[in-house]
């Protein structure tokens, strides 16, 4: 299969340690489960690394392009994953064990991408999740560049009032009519597609109702407001979070 050819050339050409990290056998059994439905024909390269998770450039059996976020299960913390799930009534049996634990957080991340993406916003649309793996919609910069949508770090936005603007729009609309708080929102896991932001890693998103909630959004408000001063724009920490929670 061309899936574990492309695979093993990853192997090759990443750093080993990260490699094992990411391939471990049940990783690769995925991998070939999601293969033979046809999500994926190919993985090409790296779009992004971090401590939780890596996210590859891949074809699906009709040659479209699409994102394979896999998370890594040496390097997760669990602790701080249990406190986010035990929360969400949404998953009320996770087990205890690593694997168990993990599947249940991508499990979490597609089903809030899920709930948001139905509602309109600007997120990557998911297409399946199985175990620790993700495959949703590639996010290109334009149509003239079809290389990975930058995070807003990594960019100098044209028009940063219109950016800011609609990131404020999605953190609105993520409260009222999604119920869900994103909890670690910031200028590096907004992605810039298409002149429009994007918001990514939803693993941690938690319901309205979760007791930290309000706390969460306060942090994300804050955030922004930093990330905006960049821009020289002055945003109102009051007027946001007021319109937010009368939204």
């Amino acid at each position: 299969m061309r899936k574990l050819e492309e695979t093993k050339r990853l192997k090759s050409s990443e750093d080993k340690q990260v490699s094992s990290e990411v391939f471990d056998d049940k990783t690769l059994k995925v991998l070939y489960k999601l293969a033979k439905q046809g999500y994926i024909n190919t993985l090409n390269g790296v779009i992004s690394t971090g401590k939780e998770a890596n996210v590859f450039y891949g074809y699906d059996d009709d040659m479209m392009p699409v994102a394979v976020k896999i998370y890594r299960v040496v390097t997760l913390d669990f602790k701080k994953i249990k406190e986010y799930i035990a929360g969400d009534p949404r998953f009320k049996t996770h087990g205890n064990k690593t694997r168990q634990i993990i599947n249940t957080w991508t499990n979490k991340e597609f089903k809030n991408l899920s709930r948001l993406y139905n509602l309109g916003l600007r997120v990557p649309e998911p297409y399946t999740s199985l175990e620790n793996v993700l495959i949703m919609e590639y996010l290109d910069k334009s149509e003239d560049d079809h290389s990975a949508a930058p995070p807003l770090n990594k960019v100098k936005l044209k028009d940063p009032k219109i950016v800011f603007d609609e990131i404020i729009n999605f953190i609105d609309k993520c409260y009222n009519e999604a119920d869900l708080v994103h909890g670690d929102l910031s200028q590096y896991n907004i992605l810039l597609s298409h002149n429009h932001p994007y918001v990514i890693d939803l693993s941690q998103a938690t319901l309205r109702s979760n007791p930290s909630s309000r706390m969460l959004l306060e942090r994300d408000i804050k955030n922004i407001i930093y990330d905006a001063k960049k821009y020289k724009l002055n945003l109102s920490y009051d007027d946001i979070l007021n319109r937010v929670l009368n939204g």
